[in-house]
Protein backbone atom coordinates (compact mmCIF):
# COMPACT_ATOMS: atom_id res chain seq x y z
CA UNK A 1 0.00 0.00 0.00
CA UNK A 2 1.00 3.10 -1.08
CA UNK A 3 0.92 6.19 1.53
CA UNK A 4 -0.43 9.58 -0.13
CA UNK A 5 -0.51 12.90 0.60
CA UNK A 6 -3.67 12.33 1.97
CA UNK A 7 -2.47 9.94 4.73
CA UNK A 8 0.74 12.14 5.43
CA UNK A 9 -1.68 15.30 5.97
CA UNK A 10 -4.06 13.69 8.33
CA UNK A 11 -1.04 12.57 9.72
CA UNK A 12 0.37 15.89 10.96
CA UNK A 13 -2.81 16.90 11.58
CA UNK A 14 -3.56 14.44 14.14
CA UNK A 15 0.09 15.42 15.58
CA UNK A 16 -1.09 19.30 15.63
CA UNK A 17 -4.24 18.53 17.51
CA UNK A 18 -2.21 16.19 19.77
CA UNK A 19 0.77 19.28 20.25
CA UNK A 20 -2.58 21.56 21.02
CA UNK A 21 -4.02 19.32 23.33
CA UNK A 22 -0.67 18.74 25.46
CA UNK A 23 -0.07 22.70 25.43
CA UNK A 24 -4.10 23.83 26.27
CA UNK A 25 -4.27 21.59 29.06
CA UNK A 26 -5.04 23.54 32.78
CA UNK A 27 -2.03 24.69 34.53
CA UNK A 28 -1.54 22.98 37.76
CA UNK A 29 -1.74 25.76 40.44
CA UNK A 30 1.90 25.87 42.70
CA UNK A 31 0.28 27.73 45.87
CA UNK A 32 0.99 24.63 47.50
CA UNK A 33 4.86 24.74 47.11
CA UNK A 34 5.07 28.15 48.93
CA UNK A 35 6.26 27.81 52.44
CA UNK A 36 3.98 27.97 55.38
CA UNK A 37 6.25 31.40 56.50
CA UNK A 38 5.22 32.67 52.60
CA UNK A 39 1.42 32.08 53.61
CA UNK A 40 1.61 33.62 56.75
CA UNK A 41 2.85 36.63 55.31
CA UNK A 42 0.78 36.81 52.61
CA UNK A 43 -2.52 36.45 55.24
CA UNK A 44 -0.92 39.30 57.43
CA UNK A 45 -0.88 41.37 53.78
CA UNK A 46 -4.52 40.53 53.93
CA UNK A 47 -5.25 41.67 57.45
CA UNK A 48 -3.51 44.68 57.20
CA UNK A 49 -5.58 47.98 57.70
CA UNK A 50 -2.78 50.77 56.44
CA UNK A 51 -0.80 50.75 53.83
CA UNK A 52 2.79 50.48 55.81
CA UNK A 53 1.78 47.82 57.21
CA UNK A 54 0.51 46.02 54.40
CA UNK A 55 3.72 46.55 52.31
CA UNK A 56 5.93 45.27 55.27
CA UNK A 57 4.00 41.70 55.11
CA UNK A 58 4.51 42.20 51.61
CA UNK A 59 7.95 42.47 52.03
CA UNK A 60 8.17 39.68 54.83
CA UNK A 61 6.50 37.06 52.44
CA UNK A 62 9.15 38.31 49.72
CA UNK A 63 11.89 37.30 51.59
CA UNK A 64 10.53 33.91 52.94
CA UNK A 65 9.81 33.47 49.45
CA UNK A 66 13.63 34.17 48.37
CA UNK A 67 15.06 31.72 51.68
CA UNK A 68 14.19 28.82 49.44
CA UNK A 69 15.98 30.12 46.82
CA UNK A 70 13.44 28.79 43.76
CA UNK A 71 10.91 31.20 44.09
CA UNK A 72 12.57 34.27 42.78
CA UNK A 73 9.42 35.32 40.41
CA UNK A 74 7.02 34.98 43.15
CA UNK A 75 9.57 36.93 45.55
CA UNK A 76 9.80 39.43 42.93
CA UNK A 77 5.78 39.71 42.63
CA UNK A 78 5.68 40.21 46.36
CA UNK A 79 8.33 43.52 46.66
CA UNK A 80 6.72 45.16 43.76
CA UNK A 81 3.25 44.83 45.49
CA UNK A 82 4.68 46.15 48.40
CA UNK A 83 6.58 48.96 46.84
CA UNK A 84 2.66 49.41 45.17
CA UNK A 85 0.93 49.21 48.21
CA UNK A 86 2.92 51.78 50.48
CA UNK A 87 4.82 54.09 47.70
CA UNK A 88 6.17 56.47 50.25
CA UNK A 89 7.71 53.37 52.01
CA UNK A 90 11.83 53.93 51.62
CA UNK A 91 12.17 50.63 53.48
CA UNK A 92 10.12 48.93 51.31
CA UNK A 93 13.24 49.67 48.65
CA UNK A 94 15.71 48.87 51.01
CA UNK A 95 14.65 45.38 51.64
CA UNK A 96 14.02 44.72 47.85
CA UNK A 97 17.37 46.10 47.36
CA UNK A 98 19.18 44.12 50.03
CA UNK A 99 16.95 40.78 49.31
CA UNK A 100 18.05 40.81 45.07
CA UNK A 101 21.35 42.25 44.98
CA UNK A 102 23.68 39.28 44.65
CA UNK A 103 20.77 37.23 42.90
CA UNK A 104 19.43 39.06 40.52
CA UNK A 105 21.06 42.35 40.29
CA UNK A 106 20.08 43.14 36.14
CA UNK A 107 16.32 42.34 37.49
CA UNK A 108 16.73 44.27 40.76
CA UNK A 109 17.86 47.68 38.27
CA UNK A 110 15.17 47.23 35.90
CA UNK A 111 12.89 47.22 38.93
CA UNK A 112 13.94 50.64 40.39
CA UNK A 113 14.19 52.39 37.36
CA UNK A 114 10.84 51.71 37.38
CA UNK A 115 10.28 52.74 40.21
CA UNK A 116 12.07 55.91 39.98
CA UNK A 117 10.49 56.55 36.80
CA UNK A 118 6.37 56.41 38.45
CA UNK A 119 7.65 57.97 41.94
CA UNK A 120 6.91 61.81 42.42
CA UNK A 121 10.49 63.14 43.59
CA UNK A 122 8.89 65.83 45.96
CA UNK A 123 6.82 65.26 49.08
CA UNK A 124 6.27 62.15 50.79
CA UNK A 125 7.73 60.02 48.08
CA UNK A 126 11.23 61.98 48.07
CA UNK A 127 12.76 59.16 50.90
CA UNK A 128 11.74 56.41 48.18
CA UNK A 129 12.58 58.00 45.17
CA UNK A 130 16.16 58.44 46.88
CA UNK A 131 16.42 54.88 48.23
CA UNK A 132 15.84 54.24 44.67
CA UNK A 133 18.72 56.21 43.85
CA UNK A 134 20.92 54.93 46.73
CA UNK A 135 19.68 51.18 45.54
CA UNK A 136 20.73 52.31 41.74
CA UNK A 137 24.25 53.37 42.93
CA UNK A 138 25.44 50.44 45.36
CA UNK A 139 23.91 48.35 42.00
CA UNK A 140 26.41 49.90 40.00
CA UNK A 141 29.29 49.95 42.27
CA UNK A 142 29.27 46.56 43.11
CA UNK A 143 27.67 44.12 41.37
CA UNK A 144 26.97 45.49 37.51
CA UNK A 145 29.79 47.66 37.91
CA UNK A 146 29.57 50.82 35.72
CA UNK A 147 31.56 53.54 37.34
CA UNK A 148 29.34 56.67 35.71
CA UNK A 149 26.13 55.31 36.56
CA UNK A 150 27.19 54.67 40.17
CA UNK A 151 28.24 58.70 40.21
CA UNK A 152 25.29 59.67 38.59
CA UNK A 153 23.26 58.14 40.76
CA UNK A 154 25.38 59.44 43.49
CA UNK A 155 24.73 62.96 42.66
CA UNK A 156 21.11 62.04 42.25
CA UNK A 157 20.67 60.42 45.71
CA UNK A 158 22.54 64.10 46.93
CA UNK A 159 20.40 66.35 45.44
CA UNK A 160 17.16 64.63 47.54
CA UNK A 161 18.86 65.81 50.59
Amino acid sequence: MEIGWRHVLAGVAALFILFLLVKMRPARRRRDTLSADVQAARERARRATTPRERAEALCDAGVHALRGGRRVTAAVGFFVRAMRADPTSARTIEVTSGALAKRRPRLLEKILWRRLAVLPWDGDHRDAARAAAIGLRDLYRREIRDRNRAEIMRKLSDSFG
